[in-house]
C-alpha cells in the first residue's frame, strides 16, 4: 500500500482592503519621532483564513512614520502619519505588507496661538524701542512676532495602548511553512 501523499501547505490570500487591527505599545509623537522612524506594535485581533490562524493576537507588527510634521504657528497643526510594513505569522515568519497610512493631528487652540504671537511682537517692540527708538521698535516687533510665530503648538500624538485599524493597500500571500 503506498504511503499517503504529504499534505500541501496552506496558503492565505489577504486582499487589498483587508483590515489589520493593532494596539500601540508606546507613545508615538511628533516631539520624538521623524519621518522614516520605525516602531513596533502588537496585533490586536488574530488574522485567520478558514480554520488557520495566520497571525495570532499579540504578534509583532512593524511600522514606520510616513510623515511627522511638527507644525508651527503659521504652518498649522502638527500631524503624524503612520503605516504598517510587516507582520509576524504564527510560525514566526516576517511578512512584508503595505497599508494605507493612519493620521493623528494635534489639537488646536487658536486663541492661545494668537496671544503668544502677540506677546512675542510686544516684547520685541519693547526691546527694539530701548535699543533704537521708534525705528528699532518696528524692527523689534517684527523680530518678536516672528519668534512667537516660530514657537510650536501641541504635538500630534498616538498614545500607548491605542487600538488602530489599517487597510492593506496591496494583496499579500502567506504560505504555511510547516505542513501538518
Amino acid at each position: 500500500m503506498p504511503a499517503p501523499a504529504p499534505a500541501e501547505p496552506r496558503i492565505a490570500h489577504l486582499k487589498a482592503g483587508h483590515v489589520i487591527t493593532i494596539r500601540t505599545t508606546r507613545l508615538l509623537s511628533t516631539k520624538t519621532m521623524k519621518s522614516g522612524d520605525a516602531f513596533s506594535v502588537i496585533l490586536e485581533k488574530p488574522i485567520t483564513v478558514e480554520d488557520w490562524v495566520v497571525a495570532r493576537a499579540g504578534a509583532r507588527v512593524d511600522g514606520r512614520v510616513a510623515e511627522a510634521d511638527k507644525g508651527g504657528r503659521l504652518k498649522g497643526k502638527a500631524n503624524l502619519s503612520v503605516e504598517l510594513t510587516s507582520l509576524t505569522t504564527s510560525e514566526g515568519e516576517k511578512v512584508e505588507i503595505v497599508t494605507s497610512p493612519v493620521n493623528a493631528e494635534a489639537a488646536t487652540n487658536r486663541g492661545k496661538d494668537a496671544a503668544k504671537v502677540g506677546v512675542g511682537a510686544g516684547a520685541g517692540a519693547a526691546v527694539g524701542a530701548i535699543a533704537g527708538g521708534g525705528k528699532g521698535a518696528a524692527v523689534g516687533a517684527l523680530v518678536g512676532g516672528g519668534a512667537g510665530a516660530a514657537m510650536r503648538g501641541a504635538a500630534a500624538e498616538i498614545p500607548a495602548e491605542t487600538v488602530m485599524a489599517f487597510e492593506l493597500r496591496s494583496p499579500v500571500t502567506i504560505r504555511e511553512k510547516k505542513v501538518k
